[in-house]
């Protein structure tokens, strides 16, 4: 029996699936490493820019991207993210208020 991704031999179907298993293992390892770097890659063009509008400097920049993060990771468990978005830009000067 041969593995269809190496076409290594082996005796038993058990040696074939754990040879596939370890392919897609690492197919997939390498596919979050690309995720990873794609994600750094359209992060850092996206501090860049913002510093670039602002006239900030980056370490600003970063601080705020720091907070904002936080917050929207905060998020994810709550049931009222307009709410706690409207809150946070709120106790942070940022809000509309009337």
């Amino acid at each position: 029996m041969k593995c269809p991704f190496c076409g290594k031999d082996y005796l038993t179907q058990e040696e074939v699936m754990t040879c596939v298993l370890n392919h897609v293992r690492e197919s997939q390892e390498e596919q979050a490493k690309q995720s990873q770097r794609l994600n750094l890659m359209l992060m850092a063009s996206q501090l860049t820019m913002a510093s670039l509008a602002t006239h900030s400097s980056a370490s600003e920049v970063v601080e705020r991207f720091g907070e904002i993060y936080e917050l929207l990771e905060s998020l994810t468990q709550k049931p009222n993210v307009v709410g706690e978005i409207e809150k946070w830009l709120k106790d942070r000067g940022g809000g509309n208020e009337p």
